[in-house]
């Protein structure tokens, strides 16, 4: 378990808590909640493995609860307009006198953070430790205009809508837009791995053989996005990952997938969702990706299809159709 800023300033009486539930906002999934008794933890938590993660271990959780609480705590997100918003709903739902925490990383924008709640708050402390800080202060009867740290939805060209915080909120990612040049015209059930905010299904639906498109998405808010973004029946939303999807005979499988777990590289997820696409098409199925050129990807496509080919590439990525996929057990048979 990954123990917090604010367990150490408790330990150390630097703050203590109120009587009541405690709200932790982006609750991450392997974090060590011992300050607090599991029935007055009310956990907030919006991408799905750090959900499913929080509720395997027994944890309230929820996408976004506004359940009154004597204290919060608000681990910073990467994006600060997202930790804003997070801070905002805290607020919104600390009882009078109750504590208001934040905690994040010097790498998520912590020091900035503070300097805009000390802007707007009286009476703030602060603890450092570990390359990072956690401050907190009283919340006061009367809250002071937060309007402008209030996320709301960003209207992109062709009228995409994104939030704060989702994978390419301001502008359509320049690996999407590669990737959808080349795109064929599909026929039958096709699912898009990682479908962020709907880019990549909207081009899948200007194939008229297309009968549907599952959006697999981790990121509740870029899923709820994708939902504006595509209204076509022939779409299906699902909050979930690779790990958990559990479709299958798909005729064609996109996907841009990520490689970074919050700032830290992690090219094993691509690598991930190379296999379990392998696993999802029919036998005569496709496998449609898009990468930085430099990530280690060729490997894990040879070991599950039986053709791969490089269909574009750029100073920055590469575009790859892979077909005749082999299940697991399959390659496990061909390397012998």
């Amino acid at each position: 378990m990954t123990e917090t800023r604010f367990s150490l300033a408790l330990d150390q009486d630097l703050l203590s808590l109120p009587e009541g539930d405690v709200a932790v906002l982006n609750a991450a999934g392997d974090m060590d909640f011992g300050f607090a008794d599991t029935n007055r933890l009310h956990l907030t938590q919006s991408f799905y493995p750090d959900h499913q993660s929080l509720s395997s271990r027994g944890f309230n959780v929820s996408v976004e609860d506004a359940t009154p609480v004597a204290a919060s705590l608000v681990m910073c997100h990467r994006s600060k307009p997202a930790t804003f918003d997070l801070i905002a709903r805290a607020l919104s739902q600390t009882a009078t006198g109750g504590i208001v925490a934040i905690e994040g990383a010097k790498t998520d924008g912590a020091e900035s953070v503070l300097k805009s709640v000390r802007a707007r708050f009286d009476g703030v402390e602060t603890y450092s430790k570990a390359h990072g800080k956690l401050f907190w202060f009283t919340r006061p009867e009367t809250l002071p205009d937060l309007s402008d740290w209030i996320a709301k939805p960003i209207t992109l060209d062709d009228g995409f809508t994104t939030y704060p915080g989702v994978f390419s909120s301001d502008g359509i990612d320049k690996g999407s837009a590669l990737l959808a040049q080349h795109l064929p015209d599909f026929k039958g059930p096709v699912a898009d791995l990682g479908a962020g905010w709907g880019y990549l299904a909207r081009k899948i639906l200007t194939s008229e053989g297309v009968t549907s498109v599952d959006l697999v998405e981790a990121d509740h808010p870029a899923l709820e996005a994708a939902k504006l973004n595509i209204t076509d029946p022939r779409a299906a939303f699902h909050w979930g990952d690779v790990t958990y999807h559990v479709g299958s005979n798909y005729a064609a499988v996109v996907s841009n997938p990520p490689f970074h777990l919050g700032r830290k590289p992690a090219p094993e997820l691509g690598q991930m969702f190379i296999r379990r696409a392998a696993d999802m098409l029919m036998p005569k199925g496709q496998f449609w990706m898009v990468a930085n050129r430099n990530l280690p990807y060729e490997q894990t496509l040879n070991e599950r299809f039986g053709q791969v080919d490089t269909i574009a590439q750029t100073a920055g990525f590469k575009v790859i159709c892979a077909r005749r996929p082999m299940k697991a057990s399959q390659s496990a048979r061909a390397k012998r």
